[in-house]
């Protein structure tokens, strides 16, 4: 459950002139595109990249910049909580820790083998629709990398045991004890994505999942899920950094296409839609300070009114200027207010949160939250806020991109590109992207929060002091 700093964004509707221009392939199984465009609106350069397929379906992205002598690896699994078994909820997160339990030729010396040649930002997350891996390497090791990627694509079921599953599922038990159970709002946090997402949903029991699904995870549901899904047509590998593409594609041939297909890429969800009727709940927590929690199902990852939704955030709760923290903390009635939308394949969140001052009572905070929604729902957000709303984007993916990798992965280049892929099949499709923020309107920011975000339609959770 990452915030997403290029979550926000949408094609619908948007379109620029180009698209892609074939060139020639760099190894025999490979399919090659390549494009390059820029949003006038914006005016953000887009990324230059060319896109292969190798002959078992594993998909390669390539962005080079050889101002810098470091590559970034990011291998993005096209699976996540949403493709877990029944009575398995957290089992996809359980298996992206089990990634690092060793393989079957490398053993367990991933990180210490990076780390001996200068490797960086060794991580991986996983979120509802998929799971990455990623780090950072000096330009000469980047065979390295591919190899131990490459390892644990191929055999690393070949190297687990009872013993290390067992360790694994009480690390992971451990941070659902730390990220919530344990750790003030956490429960009211998860109380929130049961409202959202019941029984049936397949985002339900959140990413974590619950106790009793992490312990039913058995070595047979290991098996079984490595086989199907963290297949090479499942997969999509991004390199951003300086290399010579034509030898990085050989690496990538040489340590990936050698793997054995296992199967077709998995066919990806559809969107969920239906009625969701309004609800209402009291979690009582030992904290000093109240707390309020309204959340929306918006549209899916990239809908058409995912930039004026994203927009509404930042006139919402974006800065010391935004109309919630104007209304709400420098008033005295909170001391923090926040507004988020995270985008999801199947559907999205739009969440307000505002935690009480000490000695405010419940009733003062919801009707102004309320108020000030209504009101930009009906009024739009004024020209200065629209302009403030866009110029704050532009910031924020002006800095995104001037890394390699960030936020967990899903940002930088490397990440913007694996999510772009992963969202739409196009990692070029950053400049739609930033056209479709530059072209909101006062009238689409309150079409959307009248379609999207009525009373009856949300999720509310009051956290009571106990």
């Amino acid at each position: 459950m990452h915030r997403r700093l290029i979550a926000g964004v949408t094609l619908g509707g948007f379109m620029l002139s180009g698209g892609w221009v074939r060139a020639e392939p760099q190894v025999p199984e490979s399919a090659t595109l390549r494009a390059s465009e820029v949003s006038p609106d914006l005016g953000m350069p887009a990324l230059a990249w060319t896109k292969h397929a190798l002959g078992n379906g594993f998909e390669v992205v390539l962005h080079r910049d050889d101002r810098i002598p470091m590559v970034s690896v990011n291998l993005w699994y096209h699976t996540g909580p949403v493709n877990e078994p029944p009575g398995r909820s957290g089992f996809a997160h359980l298996f992206e820790h089990l990634m690092f339990e060793g393989s079957k030729h490398a053993g367990r010396q991933f990180d210490y083998l990076l780390e001996s040649v200068g490797g960086t930002n060794m991580n991986g997350t996983t979120n509802w629709d998929r799971t990455n891996y990623y780090e950072t390497v000096p330009s000469e090791h980047l065979e390295l990398a591919l190899w131990l990627e490459a390892d644990r694509m191929g055999f690393m079921i070949d190297s687990l045991t009872q013993e290390r599953l067992d360790v694994q599922r009480e690390v992971v038990k451990n941070e659902r004890r730390q990220s919530y159970d344990n750790r003030p709002y956490g429960p009211s946090g998860l109380k929130l994505y049961d409202l959202l997402f019941p029984p049936g949903h397949p985002y339900q029991g959140a990413v974590i999942g619950s106790m009793e699904d992490l312990s039913r995870a058995s070595m047979a549901d290991v098996r079984a899920f490595f086989a199907r899904y963290y297949a090479p047509a499942n997969a999509t590998l991004v390199l951003a950094g300086n290399f010579n593409e034509a030898e990085a594609l050989a690496l990538v041939q040489k340590h990936f296409g050698t793997l054995a297909p296992r199967g077709p890429r998995v066919a990806r969800p559809k969107p969920i839609t239906g009625n969701f009727k309004a609800q209402r709940v009291i979690v009582k927590e030992p904290v000093e300070l109240g707390r309020i929690t309204n959340a929306w199902l918006t549209p899916p990852a990239y809908g058409p009114d995912e930039a004026a939704l994203e927009i509404a955030t930042r006139v919402l709760a974006s800065g010391k200027a935004s109309r919630l923290y104007q209304a709400l903390v420098t008033t005295g009635l909170a001391n923090d207010v926040s507004a988020s939308l995270d985008a999801n394949e199947l559907t999205s969140v739009f969440e307000i949160q505002a935690t009480l001052a000490s000695g405010v009572k419940l009733p003062a905070v919801e009707t102004v939250l309320d108020k000030e929604l209504e009101r930009l729902a009906k009024e739009g957000p004024t020209p200065e806020e629209l302009k403030r709303a866009k110029t704050g984007l532009r910031l924020s993916f002006a800095s995104q991109l001037q890394q390699l990798n960030a936020n967990g992965g899903e940002g930088g280049r490397a990440g913007t590109l694996q999510r772009l892929n992963h969202y739409l099949g196009d990692p070029g499709a950053l400049p739609r992207v930033l056209q479709a923020y530059g072209h909101v309107t006062p009238a689409d920011v309150t079409r959307v929060l009248q379609t999207h975000l009525s009373p009856n339609l949300r999720a509310t959770v009051v956290t009571e002091p106990q």
